[in-house]
């Protein structure tokens, strides 16, 4: 197989680049950038990798994870080349993002938020600063900015006044901001300038079968046209509630992707609370993914941005694969395959700030790749069959990331991400989240 050469071509049967399908082409890389897109029967003299009956892609983007050491092979695996870190250890996180930058081959490219900011009361005191007044969470965002971080996270325990000062700040430093909701609801969200919501919180009450204004057809075009108007972007992570809200189905425990998840995980998600739950309250956690669903298909439709996001490592969630997974609910929404993908690709490049170095298969870009058997395009499910990537420009070869992956589970778990869910699964216990105030 190929490694980091000067210049080689992946020749595959097609080629979808973002924004086409293209027949007869092949990929020229040099170092860890395409160089050039050309014919087929341009290729002379040059060392190449063939892919019959393949389609290649631009690698993936997992927009909402939680990242441990043991994850970081399994997303490559998965074909997913760029994550983004939503709250995590400052120090842990600052120094894994540094360590695939020096070794792309050792895990994906990532961005990171740093430890959320949360308000007096903290939800997850691992991986989350606490403010009580306008001056603390100022302080904060200036501290995280500071130190480095691509954006910044807000957490459920805010009011809408801490909120809107800590906006005001990072987007004065030129950092992005996401939240999940807790008590402000998505309006108000988008009105104060958050960028990005995570989760659909501030407009379902996940917990109680979906409560929604969104049933109302008038408040759904009121908060459409507010994140039109406002550019509020959605990261719907219908996984992780998925996962959640049927986590004794037997498919989940026998899947064979979980050979990438630390044995201590797994033995973890097989203890969580979520197990024990009255049977009216897992179904209506299944009729609030429904009503997710729906409202995603709408939002969809009618223009708002949608990023692809997971929540690994919630049970069930498995780091890179889920991707795979959160694309076939967003197509079971009504989304076309397509429009999913790109939601995963050049979309998410959007977001984070990268608008033509990924997501894309184009000159210039960075030469980050995958690619699967038969066309996604026409059956999502495709799209798991992952066998080629590249991560900036290195082929990326699955023995080498089995090692790092069996290497890695002989260590002991000692992170914040990998404390926090054997923590859930020991105490059996959850933080609450205040409820949402609707505005209807």
């Amino acid at each position: 197989m190929i490694e980091h050469q000067e210049i080689w071509a992946v020749v595959p049967s097609a080629i979808w680049d973002g924004n086409s399908l293209l027949s007869d082409k092949a990929v020229l890389i040099e170092g860890e950038r395409i160089s050039a897109v050309v014919d087929t029967s341009s290729l002379k003299n040059i060392s190449k990798v063939e892919l019959s009956n393949m389609t290649l892609l631009p690698g993936l983007v997992d927009s909402h994870v939680h990242l441990s050491d043991w994850m970081l092979p399994s997303f490559l695996a998965a074909g997913v080349t760029t994550v983004r870190d939503t709250g995590n250890n400052l120090e842990w996180v600052l120094n894994a993002r540094e360590r695939t930058r020096i070794d792309p081959r050792s895990g994906p490219t990532i961005q990171c938020c740093g430890p959320t900011l949360d308000g007096s009361l903290v939800n997850w005191p691992k991986i989350s600063l606490a403010n009580s007044s306008r001056d603390e969470i100022v302080k904060n965002v200036q501290y995280l900015v500071a130190a480095g971080v691509d954006a910044i996270k807000l957490y459920v325990n805010l009011d809408k006044n801490l909120m809107a000062s800590a906006v005001e700040t990072a987007h004065g430093l030129s950092k992005y901001v996401l939240a999940h909701l807790g008590g402000v609801n998505a309006l108000d969200a988008s009105s104060i300038a958050v960028d990005e919501i995570e989760h659909l919180t501030g407009c379902i009450h996940h917990e109680h079968g979906g409560e929604s204004p969104f049933s109302d057809s008038d408040y759904l075009d009121e908060c459409v046209e507010q994140f039109l108007q406002n550019k509020t972007t959605m990261c719907p992570t219908l996984m992780v509630w998925d996962r959640l809200s049927r986590i004794n189905e037997s498919t989940f425990f026998y899947d064979k992707r979980l050979e990438w998840v630390h044995p201590q995980i797994r033995s973890a998600w097989s203890r969580f609370p979520h197990r024990n739950l009255e049977p009216e309250l897992k179904m209506k956690r299944q009729e609030s993914l429904i009503t997710m669903k729906r409202a995603l298909r709408e939002i969809s439709k009618r223009g708002c941005r949608i990023v692809i996001g997971t929540d690994t490592p919630w049970p069930y969630v498995i780091p890179g694969f889920a991707v795979h997974d959160e694309l076939a609910l967003i197509v079971e929404s009504g989304v076309l395959p397509e429009d999913a993908i790109r939601m995963a690709t050049n979309d998410a490049a959007d977001v984070l700030g990268l608008t033509g170095e990924i997501g894309v298969i184009k000159p210039g870009a960075i030469a980050n790749l995958m690619a699967v058997v038969g066309n996604p395009l026409e059956d999502i499910s495709r799209i798991s069959n992952v066998k080629f990537v590249t991560h900036r420009g290195h082929n990326i070869r699955l023995e080498h990331l089995t090692a790092i992956r069996n290497s890695e589970f002989k260590l002991g778990l000692k992170d914040a991400i990998s404390e926090l869910i054997v923590g859930v699964a020991d105490t059996k216990q959850l933080p609450k989240s205040p409820p949402v105030v609707f505005n209807n």
